[in-house]
């Protein structure tokens, strides 16, 4: 069997001829793992976004709020599977990393920032998901304090109408 000779710094000719190095199992595993976990995620927000779509309870502002949650959430799990397809295209043994190292430090670079947006992106997510739950519960405090006070006067109603239906049985006793 023949084999071929890789000429330094030079890429091999093609994929096959590139042997699978230790190095690069831990690259394609993380790699993997992150375009799974991302195609899950974009599975479970599609799922998701179809029944708020024939939810026909929902409010518009409700409607408008999952629909930026929605497209939030789409693009940051499409972020993640970008990084995994990177990591492991960044860590294959064919890159020319050593003969260009600026070519490496602007392509990892280049991952880290998409990383930092999608960190940027759920932080945005969460604070958005945070002030809406606020708003919410802050509407149904409200309710409730109204509803207090309605039970409350009519309590108070009815304990004055016992007290005036007592009053007029204990006068006509008294007659």
């Amino acid at each position: 069997m023949a084999t071929f000779q890789q000429i330094k710094g030079v890429p091999p000719s093609t994929l096959k001829d590139v042997p699978i190095v230790a190095d690069t199992i831990p690259g394609i595993i993380v790699g993997t793992l992150l375009v799974l976990f991302g195609a899950g995620l974009i599975q479970l927000h599609r799922t998701s976004w179809f029944h708020r779509q024939h939810d026909d309870e929902l409010s518009d502002d409700d409607y408008q709020f999952f629909s930026k949650q929605y497209r939030r959430r789409m693009q940051t799990s499409g972020l993640l599977i970008l990084i995994g397809f990177l990591i492991v295209i960044g860590d294959a043994p064919y890159m020319p990393w050593k003969t260009y190292p600026g070519l490496f430090a602007v392509y990892w670079g280049g991952i880290l920032l998409i990383a930092f947006w999608v960190i940027l992106s759920a932080i945005a997510d969460m604070s958005a998901s945070r002030v809406r739950s606020t708003a919410l519960i802050s509407r149904i405090q409200d309710q409730q304090r109204i509803l207090e006070k309605q039970l409350t006067e009519l309590r108070q109603k009815q304990h004055r109408k016992s007290e005036s239906s007592e009053k007029e049985n204990n006068d006509q006793s008294d007659a």
